[in-house]
């Protein structure tokens, strides 16, 4: 039946060949008992079972919307179900991660007494069979409960702590907020909640975290960021996150009042940026690394990360890395 109320939860779900994990994600979510909760799936071209197990599920959740659309990667996914969505808040979770039973209903309750616009918990990073074992995603000793508080105010305090994880599965997002301020996932660029969980929280008036521990965080063979890397690999990895730097320092430049009582906005840039050099590290072919590491100069992106750069010893060891990368690319000057 059509819901006669806008919902108070929208649950917007990339798919990509998710079968393996649909079923356990389901019933995650069916758990949750949430009156009226908007689920949108929207598959991304999967070339496994995955519409079989959706379509399974349907009758479960009354009014389910399914958009099915050619591939074109979890941002245009997002995109395209926060195109349709209705609910009075926001979520992103991966298929491939458990949530815990009451994290929505949690959340919702913070998020409506606060009037929030953006709601954050804990979770736990789980390793495959076990290999390790599971530790809190925000370590406790860095990263307390809060009361209200701005979204700036947050984001200090969670990039000063050293922990912090951008990511956007959780959390929830007021929908006027997200619509007012017109804010997307970048298409096409891996670890594109880097800038938007930067620039959400910049533009965010009130915002709260809990500790509480709702949601698990695999790393399997099966996530695209743990695979073995080849130079290919590495270079694409490289482009992402220079694209990734060149986003972040957009950001800082509209949001210029907020941004100049964070250092750590500037912080995250040069530690970003010291993740590139360690990939050009890791090549292997001389030619390759000479081409991306010619691009990363033309670009501007050491000039970047070099005014970003705060204190003695992170420009140190920058420095160190310059005279290997000039050596390495063999550019003049």
């Amino acid at each position: 039946m059509p819901q006669t109320q806008t919902p108070l939860l929208s649950v917007v779900v990339a798919v990509y060949n998710g079968e393996p994990f649909l079923a356990k994600f389901f019933a995650c979510l069916e758990a949750q008992a949430i009156e009226g909760m908007e689920v949108i799936m929207v598959n991304d071209g999967s070339t496994d079972g995955s519409m079989a197990i959706i379509d399974a599920w349907r009758d479960r959740f009354p009014g389910m919307l399914v958009i099915e659309q050619e591939n074109q990667g979890v941002s245009i996914a997002r995109n395209t179900g926060l195109a349709v969505a209705t609910g009075q808040y926001l979520s992103f979770p991966d298929i491939d991660d458990d949530f815990k039973p009451g994290m929505y209903r949690r959340l919702l309750d913070l998020a409506l007494a606060g009037n929030l616009d953006v709601v954050t918990c804990n979770g736990n990073y789980v390793y495959e069979n076990n290999k390790k074992p599971s530790r809190p995603i925000f370590p406790e000793d860095r990263l307390q409960s809060t009361g209200v508080m701005s979204g700036p105010a947050w984001l200090k305090k969670a990039l000063d702590s050293r922990k912090f994880l951008h990511v956007t599965w959780l959390n929830l997002y007021r929908h006027d907020f997200i619509r007012e301020h017109g804010f997307k996932f970048e298409p096409g660029l891996r670890h594109q909640d880097i800038p938007w969980t930067t620039e959400v929280l910049l533009a965010a008036q009130r915002v709260q975290y809990t500790s509480e521990r709702f949601y698990d965080y695999y790393i399997h063979s099966a996530s695209v960021s743990h695979k073995p890397d080849t130079d290919d690999t590495l270079i694409r990895s490289a482009r992402h996150y220079i694209k990734i730097l060149e986003m972040l320092e957009a950001i800082n430049q509209r949001y210029p009042e907020q941004v100049k009582n964070i250092p750590a906005c500037n912080w995250q840039i040069a530690k970003e940026g010291l993740g590139i050099l360690h990939t050009f590290n890791n090549m292997k072919d001389p030619q390759k690394k000479r081409m991306i590491i010619q691009e990363f100069f033309d670009r501007g992106i050491w000039r970047l990360i070099w005014k970003n750069a705060r204190g003695f010893r992170l420009r140190w060891r920058l420095g160190r890395r310059y005279l290997k990368l000039k050596k390495a690319a063999r550019i003049a000057g």
